[in-house]
């Protein structure tokens, strides 16, 4: 009977310290709510254009998901121009809210719900152009020719 005990007040501890949040687990969470403007850079290159500088300012919670869209983003772009993905350079990534689900990139003919759209605005540069990619927070990004710009001023809620 106390074996019995003892095991069901470990398990019990075990359990409630596998439930606690830590503080890494917080930081590393990317739907914690962000109460920043609209657009807030998350990144930015360095003058000299090679090393990517985080802005000390703005939480981090958003870095695992943003550089996996980024990644998508430079291989797309590398795909469309045939150039290497190393000769892609980051100039910014910004959390933005999109008017629409269309991310600010409304394809002619097509239909989207009308629903501020968190996301972010991802501008990527070979040689001396620059191209704009629009995502949502999690895995849909795209292309934008044409694009429409993010909701002024609207903080970013999750």
């Amino acid at each position: 009977m106390k074996i019995r005990w003892i095991s069901l007040i470990f398990l019990l501890a075990l359990a409630l310290t596998g439930c606690k949040t830590s503080q890494t687990d917080v930081a590393e969470s990317p739907d914690l709510p962000f109460s920043s403007p609209t657009r807030e850079p998350l990144s930015t290159l360095s003058p000299a254009g090679d090393n990517p500088q985080m802005n000390p300012f703005l939480p981090t919670p958003f870095a695992s998901g943003l550089e996996s869209l980024i990644e998508k983003a430079k291989e797309d772009l590398a795909q469309r121009l045939s150039s290497p993905v190393t000769q892609i350079n980051l100039v910014e990534a910004t959390a933005v809210v999109w008017p629409d689900a269309s991310l600010g990139c409304p394809q002619e003919g097509m239909a989207y719900a009308q629903v501020l759209t968190p996301g972010y605005l991802i501008l990527l540069e070979l040689g001396n152009k620059e191209f704009e990619y629009h995502s949502s927070r999690d895995t849909y990004i795209v292309y934008c020719e044409n694009p429409i710009p993010p909701v002024p001023g609207t903080p970013v809620d999750t």
